[in-house]
């Protein structure tokens, strides 16, 4: 019973043999009205075409540029064409890979259900671009700004470092300056005329991750550096860049091991079976209010006790600790907790600032997930033979890349997408980004330039974008408004169940007036189309008989869930 024709008569252009005019030849077809030329046509733009619309390239830049510049083609290819005409258009549209900016306000991370303003970890991340772009496909890029949770940074001074710090601040401390850079370590006797006070230290600090790392507020790092107090050993300090230097902050720095999580399960185990179990077997705690093995803020502060008066049995009161541990909240990710000694137990500190950064990195959804694009390494170029950590020629980047990820990923499967981040160099270097999707073998790159197709409708005067469907009635067809509508009409019906057609003869008993057939065609399409969209169109071609046999064409749109004459 489902006939779709959505082209009627398939007129269609292809690549023609030289000396031939596709447009002449459609003309004269529909001149001559040739038995069996109707008036949909299937039209692929030509070079002349886009030549004509005084475009530079082969394509257009916008499906907004289509709509508004192939009237233009049709009105001057097919001017015989009227009313009521049809054409499939299909053409070449430039759709290059488009990175869009996005920055994370307050009420996006409220949305996403995290009060603290900012993203613990890459799992959290994900959420929030699944939540704000639900329907993402293959190749979206999205160069996104927000505050993350800061892993802490540790840093370890060397020689080179206590040299730099007896340059830089000779004139300063001239003493502590000359002994550091001779001894490459900071000396911690307060009786002697070179000993390094806290804020000393601090300052000789400043210099050093000035010089080794990028100034990003809010990050924090754990400096170990060597001293002598009397014999030879270590020291540390956490410091955070407030946005103009670094600043003293936090306390001790411990990161919970596998040793650890074990270590509180046991302790807790009978207290909470299901979350101890998890955290032993995990490595992580579960911090998912719904879920049957939660870890409650006030059960992670037992299991913070637990760890910390096994590691420092001699802590004492106001002693701080900045606690680095796994969670699991749909994704493991890094937390970390300050936390302060006071009389037996650790608290929350709560006057600690938690370490965040401000991030913006881009990420590609591929294979129904957001990560960052897959990002060539300098090692890469070389392997493929590049002089630089680069590519200065786009058609050489894309040939190699694709046979560089059938190394990379031997074990991709059919349908598997990479996106592909690239350096590219032309005058100065910028990243640059590639689609691939694996396909018959191979990674093949998804091309900039695409064909994309669009029905038109001719209204009378120009050539709009037209969704109309072209459908022919078939024999079932005719049989299912019959039955449909037989009590209220029933000669109407019975000729067309006997002769497979309407009769359109005015005065005949079994005459099908046009409101008639209108009644009709809504209990075939919603029969045939019963999801439709409002303004869906339908152009219904029917068989009739009016003394002779021929076909009639009704256009419809579905109008408040009806079906209504154009």
């Amino acid at each position: 019973m489902k006939k779709f024709n959505y082209l009627i008569v398939a007129i269609t252009i292809g690549v023609m043999s030289v000396g031939c005019d596709p447009v002449e030849d459609i003309n004269d077809s529909l001149a001559a009205n040739e038995p069996g030329i109707s008036t949909v046509l299937d039209y692929t733009l030509t070079d002349d075409d886009y030549e004509d619309l005084e475009l530079s390239f082969g394509n257009f830049s916008s499906l907004d540029d289509a709509k508004a510049l192939i009237p233009q083609v049709l009105t001057n290819n097919f001017p015989v064409l009227g009313a009521g005409s049809l054409a499939n258009v299909s053409f070449n549209i430039y759709d290059p890979i488009r990175v869009q900016d996005y920055a994370v306000n307050a009420a996006d991370y409220e949305e996403a259900g995290l009060s603290d303003s900012y993203f613990s970890g890459l799992g959290d991340i994900q959420d929030f671009l699944d939540l704000k772009y639900p329907q993402a496909e293959n190749g979206d890029y999205v160069n996104l700004s927000y505050k993350v949770l800061a892993d802490e940074i540790q840093y370890t001074l060397d020689g080179d470092d206590f040299d730099l710090i007896g340059e830089e601040l000779a004139e300063i401390y001239p003493a502590q300056a000359d002994q550091a850079a001779f001894r490459s370590n900071f000396e911690r006797r307060t009786t002697s005329d070179a000993y390094w006070t806290e804020e000393m230290i601090l300052a000789a600090l400043n210099v050093v991750l000035a010089d080794n790392f990028d100034n990003v507020s809010g990050q924090k790092y754990s400096v170990s550096y060597a001293i002598y107090d009397g014999s030879a050993g270590a020291e540390s300090m956490t410091v955070q860049f407030d946005g103009n230097a670094y600043v003293a902050v936090g306390g001790v720095a411990y990161e919970f091991v596998d040793a650890d999580y074990e270590l509180a399960a046991t302790e807790l185990a009978t207290a909470y079976p299901g979350p101890a179990a998890n955290a032993s077997q995990f490595g992580s705690f579960d911090v998912r209010e719904a879920s049957d093995n939660y870890w409650s803020p006030a059960m992670l502060l037992e299991a913070f006790n637990i760890v910390l008066d096994a590691q420092y049995p001699n802590s004492v009161e106001g002693d701080k600790f900045e606690l680095t541990y796994a969670i699991y909240n749909g994704a493991v990710s890094t937390q970390v907790s300050s936390v302060i000694k006071e009389g037996d137990t650790f608290v929350i500190d709560e006057t600690a600032s938690v370490s965040t950064i401000e991030a913006t990195v881009v990420y590609a959804y591929a294979n129904n997930t957001w990560n960052e694009p897959f990002t060539l390494e300098s090692e890469d170029y070389t392997e493929m033979g590049q002089r630089f950590p680069n590519f200065d020629d786009e058609d050489e980047a894309i040939y190699k890349l694709q046979i560089f990820l059938g190394r990379e990923f031997p074990y991709a499967e059919e349908g598997d997408f990479v996106a592909v981040a690239y350096a590219f160099y032309d005058g100065s270097t910028s990243t640059e980004y590639a689609n691939f999707v694996f396909k018959n073998g191979s990674f093949v790159n998804i091309p900039s330039v695409v064909e994309s197709s669009l029905q038109f409708g001719n209204d009378g005067t120009t050539w709009v974008p037209d969704n109309t469907i072209a459908y022919s009635l078939a024999g079932a067809d005719y049989i299912l408004i019959a039955d449909a509508l037989a009590a209220e009409y029933p000669a109407q019906t019975a000729s067309m169940a006997q002769y497979g057609n309407l009769d359109r003869r005015s005065g005949n008993a079994a005459y099908w007036s046009d409101g008639m057939i209108v009644e009709g065609m809504n209990v075939l399409l919603d029969e045939i189309a019963p999801s439709a969209a409002e303004g869906q169109k339908y152009a219904v071609t029917f068989d009739i008989y009016n003394g002779s046999n021929t076909t009639e064409t009704f256009y419809l749109i579905k109008t408040d869930g009806a079906w209504v004459l154009q």
